[in-house]
């Protein structure tokens, strides 16, 4: 059976964020609301959601701001802005960075109801075809008919192998898990998948966009790929650093991409 869709809403309207709970609820979305930039940081921090409700016009924050941040951290999560007639065309630029539509404030409650379905379709197909192209190329891999690198090897881990081991690295497949010697990574979902995919060629430059595309599901421009991982790179070689572990690097290659180099 699938689950609920998780749904934020984060609207400094109280009555606003009433009625879209209640008519999010009523289709059997799991809703929470906040009405502040500062609460849904708080939440997003540590918890992904399927779609994001978001007020261009926070009493504390700009809601583009918070569209880039949610972008940022959970680049699958969609987003629907909520706008007044004076800032369409503020909304009209944030389909730029990423949001999938906006809705005018205010909207009736079948035109809600229609936009958040057409969101989480969308987040459904990107996710099933994520899968599929992870199956397809696990399943070449596996047969050889797949090389990595420029160095041409064959992963040193089995395609379908639940762990990953690399020098002091450990990585569970099945529970998400990750620790470096003794030392558990508390580590987001994306910042798993790219270590995933990093880890599955050790020592083996990989581009901006081939991450991309074993990350988010997609290949993307090499410059739009790199503006999208390097913030999640970052975090995770801060991760990496502050356990004072050595045997493995995260390494950035000029021009090129990324590297988890063993020592």
């Amino acid at each position: 059976m699938r689950q609920p869709a998780t749904i934020l809403v984060v609207d400094d309207e109280r009555a606003v964020r009433m009625m879209l709970e209640a008519a999010l609820r009523a289709q059997g979305y799991r809703v929470q609301s906040v009405g502040n930039g500062g609460d849904a940081r708080d939440l997003l921090a540590g918890e992904e959601f399927d779609l994001v409700l978001l007020d261009l016009q926070l009493g504390d924050t700009d809601g583009i701001e918070i569209l880039r941040e949610i972008k940022q951290a959970w680049p699958a999560t969609e987003v629907i802005l909520l706008t007044a007639h004076g800032s369409i065309n503020s909304a009209i630029s944030a389909l730029r960075h990423g949001a999938f539509d906006y809705l005018l404030k205010p909207a009736q409650v079948n035109d809600i109801r229609e936009r958040v379905e057409r969101g989480l379709e969308q987040r459904r197909t990107a996710r099933q075809r994520s899968e599929l192209l992870q199956r397809i190329g696990d399943s070449a891999r596996a047969l050889g008919l797949i090389e990595n690198g420029a160095t041409g090897q064959v992963p040193t881990q089995p395609a379908n192998s639940d762990r990953i081991e690399v020098g002091p690295l450990l990585l569970d497949l099945r529970r998400h898990g990750a620790s470096l010697g003794n030392q558990m990574l508390a580590l987001t979902r994306t910042e798993f998948a790219l270590l995933t995919a990093l880890a599955q060629q050790p020592d083996t430059a990989l581009s901006y966009s081939t991450l991309s595309e074993a990350v988010y599901g997609r290949a993307q421009p090499e410059d739009e790929a790199r503006a999208l991982l390097r913030p999640h790179i970052a975090r995770l070689r801060h991760k990496i650093e502050s356990t004072g572990v050595g045997g493995v690097a995260l390494v950035s290659i000029r021009s090129m991409g990324y590297m988890l180099q063993t020592e």
